[in-house]
């Protein structure tokens, strides 16, 4: 069944203030990446390492060892800055710098089960509107989907049941927020598990298998009362301690929050850059903060 039914993203996108000491070093630069450069302003206490572009920062910051990469984003949002989303950024720069090395990509969505139709559409109705999702989010998905199927990685998507979608978005009531975040961290983890027990089964498969969704469910040192909705535990257990977590962000869609505002890497939004920064949060953990976008009228 094609992913061209997909509805949006959902989950909480931003990270509470984590509870591990930060590794403050830079990520480490693969010699062959000659665009990498130091970019540790002055004005931060966060050394980071500057690419040119995110095929550049993904190939220097990937260990050479990994299994499992959790990417996370913050969620496009109608009431936010409306610049090019992080999905169509990894769609179109990141994907295909890592695909020769990806053989699944698990994205944060699901498919309308046969018979399910009415209930999933006022779900997803409840969904969008609570969650403030822009209609063009779906395309993205779609087309992130496509990207992998031409580059001959396996697409999954969450499965979602009627009771599911009733007990997500109760008809008449508001959306369940907790419900949700449990039944994606759930499904994700399960998602990659089988992906990595099917796989291993295989001496030649290739080496990494994906997960692109919210920057709270890949969290490898989440906050007190929010583990539960991590499943990076999960993927960390069954790829034998090889899981990495990579937060992609895009500085205009954290900017007036309060809660991002705790975050160590939030200060790196108001330096000026025009490279891809990572910063090395801890063991195989990463932030990678794109420019920001150029204003509407000026030049390239």
């Amino acid at each position: 069944m094609r992913l061209v039914a997909l509805l949006p993203l959902v989950a909480s996108c931003g990270k509470p203030a984590q509870q591990v000491a930060p590794v403050h070093e830079a990520a480490p630069v693969d010699a062959r990446v000659a665009t990498a450069s130091s970019d540790a302003a002055a004005s931060s206490a966060l050394p980071t390492t500057s690419y040119a572009d995110l095929a550049s920062a993904l190939l220097a910051t990937i260990p050479g060892d990994a299994r499992v990469i959790g990417f996370g984003e913050l969620h496009a949002r109608t009431d936010r800055a409306q610049v090019r989303t992080t999905l169509a950024r990894f769609t179109a720069d990141g994907l295909p710098a890592i695909a020769g090395k990806l053989s699944d990509l698990v994205i944060e969505t699901w498919l309308i089960d046969k018979g399910c139709e009415k209930t999933a559409t006022t779900a997803s109705a409840t969904v969008d509107a609570t969650m403030r999702r822009p209609i063009e989010t779906k395309n993205d998905i779609a087309e992130l989907a496509d990207a992998a199927r031409k580059a001959g990685i396996q697409p999954h998507a969450m499965r979602v049941t009627c009771a599911d979608y009733a007990r997500i978005a109760p008809p008449g009531k508001p959306m369940d927020v907790p419900a949700m975040l449990t039944l994606t961290t759930g499904e994700l983890g399960r998602i990659a598990t089988e992906a990595v027990i099917h796989r291993d089964r295989d001496p030649a498969h290739k080496p990494w298998i994906a997960l692109y969704g919210g920057a709270l469910h890949n969290d490898r040192f989440p906050a007190d009362g929010v583990a539960d909705w991590s499943y990076a535990a999960k993927a960390d257990a069954v790829s034998g301690n090889h899981f990495v977590e990579i937060d992609l962000i895009v500085p205009e869609l954290a900017d007036h929050d309060d809660v991002l505002a705790k975050q160590p890497w939030y200060p790196l939004l108001a330096e000026p850059s025009t490279s891809i920064r990572v910063w090395k949060r801890g063991e195989r953990s990463f932030v990678i903060v794109f420019p920001r976008s150029a204003p509407a009228g000026s030049a390239s």
